[in-house]
């Protein structure tokens, strides 16, 4: 299997973009993958749109960075920053469904984590997980992150194909 590789989106990943979309919207909606909130959650995770201005915006204030094994983008994570906070955000997080299970969403989040904590100096990164998603869940805290009993109402509620869903909030000292 090839070697898997993080970096951070440049200008020039423009023309990655289709890639990374259908990147993000499988992990979230395709029918493959553990991650799938097909039966939860319709609609697209991300927009062209969004992915055009996470890529042109990168580090204004948020910072994408993206997984490749050899050429092909495999998957995605968002270092989201909170003004005037001491922790960051975890967002936009996708792995391939055809390559999940594989280790490259440990990788992705590692590096955020390193990012979060070395590059940007916050005590704490946090994230918004389905209240429905155990397995998630687990996964999360697996690494570390410990729930907060903080529950966010779902951002996008016309979305919603189950009833009164919430985020958990999860976080983590740096």
């Amino acid at each position: 299997m090839p070697a898997v590789y993080i970096r951070e989106v440049t200008p020039q990943d423009m023309q990655l973009k289709d890639e990374i979309k259908q990147v993000v919207n499988a992990a979230y909606r395709s029918e493959g993958g553990w991650t799938t909130e097909s039966k939860i959650v319709a609609g697209e995770r991300a927009t062209m749109e969004e992915i055009e201005k996470a890529i042109q915006c990168n580090r204004a204030p948020n910072i994408l960075l993206l997984a490749f094994m050899s050429d092909e983008v495999v998957g995605t994570v968002q270092v989201q920053h909170n003004e005037g906070d001491d922790e960051a955000e975890i967002g936009l997080f996708s792995v391939s469904p055809k390559r999940q299970s594989g280790g490259i969403g440990g990788k992705l989040i590692r590096e955020a984590l390193r990012m979060i904590k070395e590059d940007l100096h916050y005590k704490h990164a946090c994230v918004h997980v389905l209240e429905n998603r155990t397995d998630i869940l687990a996964w999360y805290r697996k690494l570390g992150f410990k729930e907060t009993g903080e529950r966010v109402a779902f951002v996008w509620p016309e979305k919603l194909l189950v009833s009164d869903l919430h985020f958990l909030t999860l976080k983590m000292e740096l």
